[in-house]
């Protein structure tokens, strides 16, 4: 009964050896140094899924923050995240972060020419090759975009000819909107017609045929060149004249942009015009509507002084500074002409 020191305290030696063996049996169990088992070890240093989402292309200056996330295992705490170009580091994002996950990048092409080759790669710190990338990412950065029009009229632009349209720009996203506008009305300049949409910014487009989408001939139109997705990125060329030889067109003169004048004054008018059929109807206009019963007069020839009597035909309206007489050929109701803005006290 003494093979084992301790027997004669019933019970109490058996329970000692039984709890050993359990605590043995469940460190053998739960990957204990050398014990082969897989349990308390930390999983192996990874880092996959780096994304952006579904976002994969950004203009530099305008965009927001994009969403960097990724997918990680292991014990690393921080990693460092890099841009890339053509697979070679350009510049380091964050040089540590937590592993998390989660950054938010704001797009920068580390001065690197823009292009389609970018990419992001996250590493994990303290960890030798773990490494995750996302790449054939897009970076155009438009800070300090600019346009100027180097377009040189000499005398004047021919409806139905060719006219090679320049500019000079800088930062562009890589198209610009080409524009014809008018800006002889003493107002607000008016859009004419679209003469190209997104073509590339490279300098130069040939416009052909000239056309003065209906407007007809006319000494004050412009071309405004703009990047269409770059707010404030745009270009109002020089005036010039343009003549459309078979488009109809009417020019009110008498008066310069912005005079006053006086119910019951004498105000002379010339109405001039290029193919019309030599007879104009006239009316008052309050800005861009009709006054309601302000015919000035009907059947007035062209080329001749004609006086006007002012009258606001009874308008009630709060502003009167932004009046114009509008010329109708009496057989073409499309070829029309308004004179310069104008006040009535």
């Amino acid at each position: 009964m003494r093979a084992f020191d301790g027997i004669s305290i019933p019970g109490r030696r058996v329970l000692t050896i039984t709890a050993a063996l359990l605590a043995a049996a469940w460190l053998a169990g739960c990957g204990g140094a050398g014990s082969g088992g897989g349990g308390t070890d930390p999983d192996p240093c990874s880092i996959t899924n780096v994304n952006t989402g579904t976002q994969d292309s950004w203009l530099v200056g305008i965009d927001p923050p994009a969403n960097l996330r990724w997918s990680h295992t292991g014990a690393a705490t921080a990693v460092k995240i890099e841009l890339l170009k053509a697979g070679a580091v350009v510049a380091t994002v964050a040089a540590s972060t937590p592993n998390d996950g989660f950054f938010p990048w704001t797009p920068s092409t580390g001065g690197q020419p823009n292009g389609t080759d970018f990419g992001l790669r996250v590493t994990a710190l303290g960890e030798t090759g773990c490494a995750g990338e996302r790449n054939g990412l897009t970076l155009v950065d438009v800070t300090g975009c600019s346009l100027t029009s180097t377009t040189v009229v000499v005398d004047s632009l021919v409806a139905g000819q060719a006219k090679e349209l320049t500019w000079t720009g800088a930062h562009t996203s890589g198209t610009v909107d080409i524009e014809l506008w008018q800006d002889d009305l003493g107002g607000e300049p008016q859009l004419v017609g679209i003469i190209a949409a997104g073509t590339p910014a490279d300098g130069s487009f040939t416009w052909d045929p000239v056309d003065s989408f209906h407007f007809g001939t006319n000494d004050w139109f412009k071309l405004r060149i703009v990047d269409p997705l770059v707010p404030g990125c745009e270009t109002l060329g020089e005036p010039f004249r343009l003549v459309d030889r078979d488009i109809c067109s009417c020019a009110i003169i008498g008066f310069p942009a912005g005079s006053a004048f006086n119910l019951g004054q004498d105000v002379p008018l010339t109405v001039s015009q290029v193919n019309g059929h030599g007879l104009v109807n006239l009316k008052l206009m309050a800005g861009a509507e009709p006054v309601p019963g302000g015919t000035i007069a009907v059947n007035i020839p062209v080329d001749a002084a004609w006086h006007w009597t002012v009258s606001d035909y009874g308008y009630t309206g709060a502003d009167r500074t932004k009046f114009h007489v509008k010329a109708i050929d009496a057989t073409d109701g499309y070829c029309v002409g308004l004179s310069d803005v104008f006040s009535i006290r």
